[in-house]
């Protein structure tokens, strides 16, 4: 009788008010990922989750592979989102405005001869901070959601090479 007494009393008869509510003011979250933005599903859902909460999203990876459907009708244009009637299209177009996707797409060196294989890491240690640096300095405030300054950056871990270094760097240049 004790313990269950005392577990009754340690579980709330009401649930919590949740942090995210209608009314909050939204954050604006980047999502980051070092590499395919359609082979990392995981990234993508959470990007997602975001939506559903409200908050502008700008998901930032490599070109590739398609999203997932509800990023992909996220990100369709609002004319096209609204043709189906099927409740997850509904649901998409209320995203509309709330969700950009930024395509990377760095040099790959080749690996021919020595000299090539001898280069290739710095060369492509190089060509990927150029596209971070891009992406997040020039063509993030491209979008149109970017008034809202970044409140959340995730980044995908691994690899963390450039990607967490130039992400930290770009939250102390925004302030």
């Amino acid at each position: 009788g004790e313990i269950k007494s005392s577990l009754i009393t340690m579980v709330p008869k009401e649930p919590p008010e949740s942090k995210f509510t209608q009314h909050a003011q939204p954050k604006h979250a980047v999502v980051m990922v070092l590499g395919d933005l359609g082979r990392s599903p995981r990234m993508q859902y959470h990007a997602l989750s975001l939506l559903e909460h409200g908050h502008y999203v700008t998901l930032i990876g490599y070109a590739g592979e398609d999203l997932i459907s509800p990023l992909q009708k996220a990100s369709a244009p609002l004319d096209l989102a609204s043709n189906n009637d099927d409740q997850s299209s509904k649901a998409s177009s209320s995203y509309q405005g709330n969700f950009h996707v930024l395509r990377m797409k760095p040099y790959q060196p080749p690996r021919t001869n020595i000299l090539h294989r001898l280069f290739y890491y710095p060369l492509r240690l190089a060509s990927l901070l150029f596209c971070v640096i891009h992406t997040l300095w020039v063509q993030l405030h491209q979008v149109p959601h970017t008034k809202t300054p970044v409140d959340v950056m995730l980044v995908q871990n691994p690899p963390s090479v450039p990607t967490l270094m130039l992400g930290y760097l770009f939250c102390l240049w925004q302030g």
